[in-house]
């Protein structure tokens, strides 16, 4: 057999598993949809980034430092959502909340990798139940779940990069100009970046050589860069020590790149500096994908919706990463979009006074869809509030977890956060006041201390307030589904050990009122 032969067997093959090629063409997807045509729902496209932030990452809402005409479009075609929060803010679990409308202390995805319950619903077989045909392409990462039994997937592909962004904008255009089934689709596309800041600031870091007892980035030494050319220092690079334990030792106890506790301000910069090129290399592919859709048969009647699913330190409260519930970390953007003139969307509006959180997507896109979105148990629709209406009433506070050892409610305010002890119960079962004795908390006054700069947990002062979000807290905890243990080796090892790294590092577990 000729080498061409075989490669025209392997195209065959390739092609035959349903996953999409990258080139032009007349293609084949097959449907998945399991209800009748339907007229009147619109496609909707699903634009999902990894670890982009809120706060100082998108041009549209005034960051000075990268330029983002892609999101930049989707926002001034749609509803933003300037108070929305990530579910969880890590990978993994912020992930699943979005599929199954579950917080991590349910679905059981308490940490990257850890599996989720069996049971736990999908938002992907009910909108094939409601005649939409759904298809995936890009990053997953939502661990006990297998992407193809749930999606048709358009390459492959791994969540950790294998298939490139651009490949992802490859697949996802193909598919816009050849898809023609009489169904409605739903199409997640799943980009990688900007969480490469993760990985690519080490060979940097590691390159720099010592220069008067500081590390210096190459950048920096060789004059590569102007100073005018490199974002500042943010005004909320320092931080109030009053952590969390678990924070204090998960976050800046072990972070993958070298060291940063004795990085110089040029470090944090370019730190700030690489985020913003890997926000415009993603931002530029979306772009494409836009541009795509807009010369697509399908531009009037497709929805799009644009989220992330945590966001990144930047050099505030001297963080990289996530794992926090600092603003920078836990504000996401979610947008609600369309390029077309058909669907009842408000265009280039920013809602800055209803709390939304990733756990509204799953109800959000049923509604769109026409679908029952009963399965899954929380989350509100942002429909009424993308066509302008605005509900009687809406969430009091917005709640999140963090690995499920750390909790968080806020009123757009007021943010309290509550640390949860691993000395615990070592079933495995989530934390609450009823499980494991409460450590640390913190307490920001968001209007009078926008950069969480000073604990207010322990200020005499703050007790009455402290109390009223303590009661909150509670009741955000109690309307959770009944606890149910994570798979008793991944919960138990998770507590322990974080709780020899706090002995270790004698990490205090509250703190004095004064």
């Amino acid at each position: 057999m000729s080498d061409k032969q075989q490669f025209e067997m392997s195209r065959r093959s390739f092609l035959g598993t349903g996953s999409a090629a990258l080139g032009a063409g007349s293609l084949f997807y097959p449907s998945n949809a399991r209800g009748q045509a339907r007229a009147g729902v619109p496609n909707i496209i699903f634009i999902h980034v990894d670890q982009m932030s809120l706060l100082d990452s998108i041009g549209a809402y005034g960051a000075e430092y990268v330029h983002t005409p892609g999101v930049d479009r989707i926002v001034r075609n749609g509803t933003s959502f300037m108070q929305s929060f990530s579910t969880d803010p890590v990978c993994c679990p912020a992930r699943t909340a979005w599929w199954s409308g579950m917080y991590s202390s349910e679905n059981g995805v308490i940490i990257n990798n850890t599996p989720c319950h069996s049971d736990t619903p999908d938002l992907s077989p009910l909108l094939q139940q409601g005649g939409y045909n759904t298809y995936y392409v890009g990053k997953w990462h939502v661990p006990g779940k297998a992407v193809r039994q749930l999606f048709h997937v358009l390459h492959e592909g791994s969540w950790w990069g294998e298939l490139t962004d651009q490949a992802v904008t490859r697949s996802a255009r193909a598919f816009l100009r050849n898809y023609n089934d009489r169904q409605p689709f739903f199409l997640s596309v799943g980009y990688l970046n900007p969480h490469d800041i993760c990985i690519t600031p080490s060979s940097e870091y590691e390159r720099a050589e010592k220069t008067n007892g500081k590390r210096v980035p190459r950048y920096v030494q060789e004059k590569i860069l102007s100073d005018d050319e490199i974002p500042p220092l943010p005004e909320a690079h320092e931080y109030d020590r009053r952590e969390l334990s678990i924070q204090v030792v998960t976050h800046r106890g072990r972070i993958d790149v070298p060291k940063f506790s004795d990085w110089s301000d040029d470090l944090w910069r370019i730190h700030r500096y690489n985020y913003h090129r890997l926000i415009e290399m993603v931002d530029h592919e979306i772009e494409l994908l836009l541009n795509e859709l807009d010369h697509s048969a399908w531009r009037e009647n497709t929805l799009i919706v644009f989220s992330s699913d945590h966001g990144e330190g930047m050099a505030r409260h001297w963080g990289i990463g996530k794992s926090t519930f600092y603003e920078e970390v836990v504000k996401v953007p979610f947008v609600v979009a369309t390029l077309g003139d058909v669907l009842s969307v408000r265009k280039n509006v920013q809602d800055t006074k209803h709390l939304v959180s990733g756990i509204d997507f799953g109800r959000t896109i049923c509604d769109y869809a026409g679908v029952d979105a009963s399965a899954l148990p929380h989350g509100r629709s942002l429909r009424p509030l993308v066509d302008g209406t605005d509900p009687s009433s809406w969430r009091e506070y917005v709640y999140a977890e963090c690995s499920a050892y750390a909790h968080m409610i806020s009123d757009g305010r007021f943010k309290y956060i509550r640390g949860y002890e691993e000395e615990g119960d070592v079933t495995g079962l989530p934390p609450s006041r009823k499980t494991h004795p409460v450590g640390v908390e913190q307490l920001f006054d968001l209007q009078a201390d926008p950069g969480e700069q000073h604990n207010m947990a322990y200020d005499r002062f703050a007790q009455e307030l402290l109390a009223k979000l303590r009661n909150a807290m509670d009741r955000e905890e109690e309307r959770i589904l009944p606890l149910r243990p994570v798979p008793h080796s991944v919960g138990l090892n998770f507590m322990k050990t974080n709780a020899e790294l706090i002995r270790k590092r004698n990490v205090p577990k509250t703190w004095p009122v004064s």
